[in-house]
């Protein structure tokens, strides 16, 4: 019996893509009050509503209210 064609690589290409998820960026904004803990928690926090992935990038700002030094 013959067999089925291969599927051209084209196809195969597309097929991956799909399947590949590109990587993102969060931005996580950090109070001159917010701990370690506080900026983790905001992380995972992301993480547990499915918001954010594992692989992605999280880059943390720091900011000052105006009547702060």
């Amino acid at each position: 019996m013959p067999r089925p064609p291969l599927p051209s690589p084209n196809r195969v290409n597309k097929v991956e893509k799909t399947h590949a998820r590109e990587r993102r960026v969060f931005f996580i904004w950090k109070d001159a009050s917010d701990t370690p803990a506080d900026v983790e928690a905001k992380r995972n926090r992301l993480l547990a509503t499915g918001t954010a992935h594992a692989d992605d990038e999280f880059i943390h700002i720091r900011w000052r209210r105006p009547d702060e030094k």
